[in-house]
Protein backbone atom coordinates (compact mmCIF):
# COMPACT_ATOMS: atom_id res chain seq x y z
CA UNK A 1 0.00 0.00 0.00
CA UNK A 2 0.93 3.68 -0.98
CA UNK A 3 1.03 6.44 1.52
CA UNK A 4 1.44 10.21 0.56
CA UNK A 5 1.57 12.38 3.92
CA UNK A 6 1.20 16.03 3.38
CA UNK A 7 2.63 18.00 6.12
CA UNK A 8 4.90 21.11 6.91
CA UNK A 9 8.70 19.46 7.34
CA UNK A 10 10.71 21.61 9.98
CA UNK A 11 12.44 21.20 13.49
CA UNK A 12 9.44 21.32 15.18
CA UNK A 13 7.77 18.56 17.31
CA UNK A 14 4.92 18.24 15.36
CA UNK A 15 6.83 17.61 12.32
CA UNK A 16 9.09 14.95 14.09
CA UNK A 17 5.71 13.48 14.85
CA UNK A 18 4.88 12.62 11.13
CA UNK A 19 8.29 12.26 10.10
CA UNK A 20 8.40 8.77 12.27
CA UNK A 21 5.08 8.43 11.64
CA UNK A 22 5.80 7.87 8.20
CA UNK A 23 8.96 6.11 9.23
CA UNK A 24 7.10 3.70 11.36
CA UNK A 25 4.84 2.97 8.52
CA UNK A 26 7.58 2.07 6.41
CA UNK A 27 9.02 -0.21 9.47
CA UNK A 28 5.71 -2.42 8.77
CA UNK A 29 5.91 -2.89 4.81
CA UNK A 30 4.19 0.51 3.72
CA UNK A 31 5.15 2.90 0.71
CA UNK A 32 5.18 6.11 2.35
CA UNK A 33 6.00 9.18 0.56
CA UNK A 34 6.40 12.59 2.36
CA UNK A 35 5.40 16.02 0.84
CA UNK A 36 5.73 19.83 1.96
CA UNK A 37 5.83 23.22 0.61
CA UNK A 38 8.49 25.43 2.04
CA UNK A 39 11.18 27.85 0.60
CA UNK A 40 12.85 25.44 -1.91
CA UNK A 41 12.73 22.52 -4.22
CA UNK A 42 14.05 19.43 -2.99
CA UNK A 43 14.22 15.30 -3.13
CA UNK A 44 15.79 13.28 -0.25
CA UNK A 45 15.42 10.05 1.24
CA UNK A 46 14.96 9.77 5.39
CA UNK A 47 14.72 6.51 6.79
CA UNK A 48 13.23 4.62 3.68
CA UNK A 49 10.76 7.72 3.37
CA UNK A 50 10.81 9.76 0.10
CA UNK A 51 10.33 13.24 0.76
CA UNK A 52 9.50 15.65 -1.84
CA UNK A 53 9.66 19.68 -0.94
CA UNK A 54 8.37 22.04 -3.79
CA UNK A 55 8.95 26.03 -3.40
CA UNK A 56 6.02 27.77 -1.69
CA UNK A 57 4.05 30.31 -4.16
CA UNK A 58 1.20 31.61 -4.94
CA UNK A 59 -2.09 29.76 -4.69
CA UNK A 60 -2.64 28.10 -7.82
CA UNK A 61 1.13 27.28 -8.20
CA UNK A 62 1.23 25.48 -4.96
CA UNK A 63 -2.09 23.67 -5.44
CA UNK A 64 -0.71 22.68 -9.26
CA UNK A 65 2.31 21.34 -7.10
CA UNK A 66 0.10 19.12 -4.95
CA UNK A 67 -2.31 17.74 -7.71
CA UNK A 68 1.04 16.59 -9.58
CA UNK A 69 3.21 14.90 -6.35
CA UNK A 70 -0.79 13.27 -5.67
CA UNK A 71 -0.08 12.17 -9.63
CA UNK A 72 3.48 11.24 -9.41
CA UNK A 73 3.04 9.43 -6.01
CA UNK A 74 0.03 7.35 -6.88
CA UNK A 75 -1.05 6.84 -3.14
CA UNK A 76 -4.04 4.68 -2.26
CA UNK A 77 -4.18 6.66 1.00
CA UNK A 78 -3.31 10.24 1.51
CA UNK A 79 -3.08 12.19 4.96
CA UNK A 80 -2.78 16.05 4.91
CA UNK A 81 -3.25 18.79 7.31
CA UNK A 82 -3.50 22.82 7.88
CA UNK A 83 -3.40 24.17 4.62
CA UNK A 84 -2.88 21.03 2.14
CA UNK A 85 -6.28 19.38 3.14
CA UNK A 86 -8.04 21.52 0.29
CA UNK A 87 -5.86 20.74 -2.42
CA UNK A 88 -5.17 17.43 -1.40
CA UNK A 89 -9.06 16.03 -0.54
CA UNK A 90 -10.22 17.82 -3.78
CA UNK A 91 -7.29 15.95 -6.36
CA UNK A 92 -7.23 13.26 -4.49
CA UNK A 93 -11.11 12.61 -5.60
CA UNK A 94 -9.71 13.82 -8.92
CA UNK A 95 -7.22 11.21 -9.77
CA UNK A 96 -8.96 8.10 -7.45
CA UNK A 97 -7.03 8.02 -4.11
CA UNK A 98 -8.91 4.90 -2.45
CA UNK A 99 -8.66 6.60 0.50
CA UNK A 100 -8.48 10.36 1.83
CA UNK A 101 -7.96 11.31 5.18
CA UNK A 102 -8.15 14.79 6.56
CA UNK A 103 -6.21 15.29 9.72
CA UNK A 104 -7.55 18.78 11.67
CA UNK A 105 -6.37 20.21 14.65
CA UNK A 106 -7.13 23.53 14.84
CA UNK A 107 -10.06 24.96 16.93
CA UNK A 108 -12.71 26.89 16.05
CA UNK A 109 -13.06 28.86 19.29
CA UNK A 110 -8.94 29.66 18.29
CA UNK A 111 -9.53 30.70 14.72
CA UNK A 112 -12.92 32.22 14.50
CA UNK A 113 -13.13 31.81 10.99
CA UNK A 114 -15.85 34.12 9.04
CA UNK A 115 -19.01 32.23 7.49
CA UNK A 116 -17.08 32.08 3.89
CA UNK A 117 -14.21 30.34 5.26
CA UNK A 118 -16.44 27.91 7.24
CA UNK A 119 -18.76 27.04 4.55
CA UNK A 120 -15.17 26.39 2.39
CA UNK A 121 -13.81 24.23 4.64
CA UNK A 122 -17.51 22.40 4.83
CA UNK A 123 -17.09 21.28 1.04
CA UNK A 124 -13.59 19.94 1.19
CA UNK A 125 -14.05 17.74 4.94
CA UNK A 126 -17.05 16.32 3.62
CA UNK A 127 -15.37 15.27 0.16
CA UNK A 128 -12.94 13.45 2.71
CA UNK A 129 -13.06 9.76 3.34
CA UNK A 130 -12.05 9.77 6.95
CA UNK A 131 -11.15 13.18 9.44
CA UNK A 132 -9.37 12.73 12.22
CA UNK A 133 -9.94 15.24 15.23
CA UNK A 134 -7.58 15.35 18.16
CA UNK A 135 -10.20 15.33 20.92
CA UNK A 136 -13.72 15.32 22.28
CA UNK A 137 -13.80 18.81 21.24
CA UNK A 138 -12.82 19.03 18.39
CA UNK A 139 -14.39 16.20 17.17
CA UNK A 140 -17.95 17.75 18.27
CA UNK A 141 -17.16 21.24 16.12
CA UNK A 142 -16.30 18.74 12.99
CA UNK A 143 -19.91 17.79 13.07
CA UNK A 144 -21.85 20.52 14.69
CA UNK A 145 -19.71 23.67 12.54
CA UNK A 146 -18.22 21.40 9.69
CA UNK A 147 -21.14 19.17 9.16
CA UNK A 148 -19.27 16.25 9.06
CA UNK A 149 -20.98 12.93 9.35
CA UNK A 150 -20.26 11.26 12.93
CA UNK A 151 -19.44 8.06 11.08
CA UNK A 152 -16.44 10.09 9.43
CA UNK A 153 -14.61 11.08 12.51
CA UNK A 154 -12.15 9.42 14.53
CA UNK A 155 -10.60 10.77 17.56
CA UNK A 156 -6.63 10.22 18.07
CA UNK A 157 -4.12 11.88 20.25
CA UNK A 158 -0.64 12.74 19.53
CA UNK A 159 2.87 11.53 20.75
CA UNK A 160 5.66 13.49 21.47
CA UNK A 161 9.49 13.06 21.00
CA UNK A 162 10.91 15.47 23.55
CA UNK A 163 12.02 13.15 25.99
CA UNK A 164 14.69 12.50 23.16
CA UNK A 165 16.28 16.24 23.82
CA UNK A 166 18.96 16.83 26.03
CA UNK A 167 20.01 20.50 26.42
CA UNK A 168 23.23 20.36 29.18
CA UNK A 169 24.33 23.75 28.63
CA UNK A 170 22.50 25.81 30.93
CA UNK A 171 22.43 28.81 28.72
CA UNK A 172 19.12 29.42 30.03
CA UNK A 173 18.69 32.96 32.10
CA UNK A 174 16.86 31.05 34.60
CA UNK A 175 17.62 30.91 38.35
CA UNK A 176 18.18 27.29 39.83
CA UNK A 177 18.05 28.25 43.14
CA UNK A 178 16.11 25.78 45.96
CA UNK A 179 14.99 29.32 47.66
CA UNK A 180 12.84 30.55 44.39
CA UNK A 181 9.69 28.67 42.72
CA UNK A 182 10.24 28.68 38.97
CA UNK A 183 6.69 29.02 37.27
CA UNK A 184 6.29 28.57 33.56
CA UNK A 185 4.48 30.03 31.03
CA UNK A 186 5.72 28.85 27.27
CA UNK A 187 3.42 29.57 24.39
CA UNK A 188 2.92 32.02 21.86
CA UNK A 189 2.58 35.51 22.67
CA UNK A 190 -1.19 35.96 21.19
CA UNK A 191 -4.11 37.14 23.28
CA UNK A 192 -5.81 33.63 23.05
CA UNK A 193 -2.96 31.94 25.11
CA UNK A 194 -4.32 34.00 28.13
CA UNK A 195 -0.89 34.94 29.84
CA UNK A 196 -2.55 37.91 31.02
CA UNK A 197 -3.82 36.09 33.46
CA UNK A 198 -0.80 33.96 34.96
CA UNK A 199 1.14 37.97 35.18
CA UNK A 200 -2.12 39.24 37.27
CA UNK A 201 -2.38 35.95 39.33
CA UNK A 202 1.81 36.49 40.07
CA UNK A 203 0.62 40.14 41.06
CA UNK A 204 -2.30 38.70 43.73
CA UNK A 205 -0.18 36.20 44.89
CA UNK A 206 3.13 38.66 45.68
CA UNK A 207 0.87 40.92 48.40
CA UNK A 208 0.57 37.52 50.27
CA UNK A 209 2.81 35.47 49.90
CA UNK A 210 6.79 35.61 51.69
CA UNK A 211 8.18 32.61 49.20
CA UNK A 212 9.89 33.99 46.43
CA UNK A 213 8.73 32.83 42.92
CA UNK A 214 9.67 34.02 39.49
CA UNK A 215 7.63 33.69 36.54
CA UNK A 216 9.48 32.59 33.09
CA UNK A 217 7.77 33.44 29.87
CA UNK A 218 8.47 31.45 26.72
CA UNK A 219 7.58 32.68 23.21
CA UNK A 220 7.07 35.17 20.58
CA UNK A 221 4.41 36.99 19.53
CA UNK A 222 1.99 39.93 18.41
CA UNK A 223 0.78 39.94 22.39
CA UNK A 224 4.93 40.68 23.85
CA UNK A 225 4.23 44.13 24.41
CA UNK A 226 1.23 44.68 25.87
CA UNK A 227 2.20 41.70 28.11
CA UNK A 228 5.32 43.75 28.74
CA UNK A 229 3.23 46.78 29.37
CA UNK A 230 0.65 45.00 31.98
CA UNK A 231 4.33 43.65 34.16
CA UNK A 232 5.40 46.86 34.25
CA UNK A 233 2.25 48.61 35.20
CA UNK A 234 1.66 45.80 38.18
CA UNK A 235 5.35 46.51 38.70
CA UNK A 236 6.66 42.99 38.58
CA UNK A 237 9.66 43.48 36.37
CA UNK A 238 11.74 41.85 38.81
CA UNK A 239 10.11 38.88 38.87
CA UNK A 240 8.64 37.87 35.06
CA UNK A 241 11.42 37.30 32.57
CA UNK A 242 10.56 36.87 28.88
CA UNK A 243 12.66 34.49 27.17
CA UNK A 244 11.76 34.57 23.29
CA UNK A 245 11.34 31.82 20.96
CA UNK A 246 13.18 28.44 22.00
CA UNK A 247 13.73 25.90 20.38
CA UNK A 248 13.20 22.32 20.99
CA UNK A 249 16.77 21.65 22.85
CA UNK A 250 15.95 24.90 24.96
CA UNK A 251 12.34 23.80 25.64
CA UNK A 252 13.70 20.43 27.25
CA UNK A 253 15.61 22.93 29.74
CA UNK A 254 13.20 25.15 30.50
CA UNK A 255 10.99 22.54 31.37
CA UNK A 256 13.17 21.05 33.49
CA UNK A 257 13.94 23.96 35.35
CA UNK A 258 10.59 24.55 36.19
CA UNK A 259 8.55 24.00 39.45
CA UNK A 260 5.54 24.26 37.97
CA UNK A 261 4.41 25.15 34.25
CA UNK A 262 0.93 26.72 34.20
CA UNK A 263 -0.93 26.64 30.39
CA UNK A 264 -3.75 29.25 30.61
CA UNK A 265 -4.80 29.18 26.75
CA UNK A 266 -9.00 29.64 26.24
CA UNK A 267 -8.99 27.69 23.66
CA UNK A 268 -6.56 24.35 22.59
CA UNK A 269 -7.57 22.34 20.24
CA UNK A 270 -5.19 19.70 21.43
CA UNK A 271 -2.38 21.04 22.86
CA UNK A 272 1.37 19.43 22.13
CA UNK A 273 2.97 21.86 24.80
CA UNK A 274 0.60 19.96 27.54
CA UNK A 275 2.02 16.56 26.55
CA UNK A 276 5.49 18.12 26.22
CA UNK A 277 5.62 18.86 30.09
CA UNK A 278 4.13 15.58 31.30
CA UNK A 279 6.70 13.63 29.05
CA UNK A 280 9.31 15.16 31.02
CA UNK A 281 7.45 14.71 34.33
CA UNK A 282 7.63 18.67 35.05
CA UNK A 283 4.35 19.89 37.36
CA UNK A 284 1.40 21.25 35.64
CA UNK A 285 -1.87 23.21 36.01
CA UNK A 286 -3.31 23.39 32.82
CA UNK A 287 -6.68 24.88 31.37
CA UNK A 288 -9.97 23.27 30.86
CA UNK A 289 -10.21 24.09 27.45
CA UNK A 290 -7.18 21.72 26.46
CA UNK A 291 -8.28 18.88 24.51
CA UNK A 292 -5.76 16.57 25.31
CA UNK A 293 -7.48 16.53 28.61
CA UNK A 294 -10.43 14.19 26.68
CA UNK A 295 -8.15 11.19 26.31
CA UNK A 296 -6.98 11.20 30.09
CA UNK A 297 -8.60 8.63 32.32
CA UNK A 298 -9.95 10.36 34.96
CA UNK A 299 -10.20 7.82 37.27
CA UNK A 300 -6.58 7.69 37.85
CA UNK A 301 -6.03 11.08 37.47
CA UNK A 302 -8.59 13.44 38.53
CA UNK A 303 -8.67 16.80 36.49
CA UNK A 304 -9.56 18.85 39.41
CA UNK A 305 -6.22 17.99 40.77
CA UNK A 306 -4.43 19.72 37.82
CA UNK A 307 -6.51 21.70 36.01
CA UNK A 308 -8.67 25.31 36.20
CA UNK A 309 -11.10 27.78 34.18
CA UNK A 310 -8.88 29.98 32.34
CA UNK A 311 -11.08 32.62 32.63
CA UNK A 312 -10.95 32.46 36.41
CA UNK A 313 -7.95 34.06 38.12
CA UNK A 314 -9.11 32.47 41.80
CA UNK A 315 -8.88 29.61 40.79
CA UNK A 316 -5.42 30.01 39.53
CA UNK A 317 -4.32 31.25 42.12
CA UNK A 318 -5.53 28.72 44.45
CA UNK A 319 -4.43 26.10 42.61
CA UNK A 320 -0.66 27.79 42.58
CA UNK A 321 -0.78 28.57 45.89
CA UNK A 322 0.19 24.90 46.58
CA UNK A 323 3.06 24.96 44.30
CA UNK A 324 4.70 27.98 46.00
CA UNK A 325 4.34 26.05 49.45
CA UNK A 326 6.15 23.16 47.79
CA UNK A 327 2.60 20.69 48.46
CA UNK A 328 1.88 20.80 44.38
CA UNK A 329 1.50 17.00 42.55
CA UNK A 330 5.00 15.89 42.42
CA UNK A 331 6.61 14.89 39.00
CA UNK A 332 6.13 11.27 38.69
CA UNK A 333 2.73 11.59 38.78
CA UNK A 334 2.76 13.79 35.43
CA UNK A 335 5.08 11.36 34.12
CA UNK A 336 2.72 8.22 34.65
CA UNK A 337 0.08 10.14 33.69
CA UNK A 338 1.57 10.33 30.15
CA UNK A 339 2.68 7.11 29.98
CA UNK A 340 -0.76 6.11 30.69
CA UNK A 341 -2.37 8.38 28.32
CA UNK A 342 -0.19 9.18 25.49
CA UNK A 343 1.63 5.62 24.84
CA UNK A 344 3.45 5.61 21.04
CA UNK A 345 2.84 2.15 20.43
CA UNK A 346 -1.05 2.25 21.40
CA UNK A 347 -1.41 5.55 19.50
CA UNK A 348 0.55 4.58 16.31
CA UNK A 349 -1.57 1.37 15.82
CA UNK A 350 -4.98 3.53 16.31
CA UNK A 351 -3.73 5.80 13.09
CA UNK A 352 -2.67 2.32 11.09
CA UNK A 353 -5.81 0.91 12.01
CA UNK A 354 -7.52 3.82 10.41
CA UNK A 355 -4.80 4.00 7.18
CA UNK A 356 -6.11 0.03 6.77
CA UNK A 357 -10.01 0.81 6.90
CA UNK A 358 -10.70 -1.23 10.50
CA UNK A 359 -12.21 -0.38 13.49
CA UNK A 360 -10.50 2.97 14.79
CA UNK A 361 -11.08 4.68 17.87
CA UNK A 362 -13.87 7.30 17.86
Amino acid sequence: MKILILYTYNKGLLSEFFQELSEKLYSDGFDVDNFYLKNKSVFFTQNGVSIYGEKRRGFFSNYKAIYKVIKHSQPDVVISNFSYINPAVLFGKLLGVKRNIAWFHTAFGHTKPNLLKVWNKTVYLNMADVVLANSKSLQHEMHSVYKVSKEKIKRVPFWTNIVNYQNDTHALPIERSGDIINIGCPGRLVADKNHSLVIRAMHQLKQSREQLFHLYIAGSGIYEHQLQQLVKKLNLEQDVTFLGLLDVSAMTEFYKTMDVVVLPSLHEAFGLVFIETIALGTPVLVSNAFGALSFIDVEKFPLEDFCFNPESIQELINKLSLFIETKGLKSQYFKFMYEQTFEKEHIYNQIKSIILDQNGTT
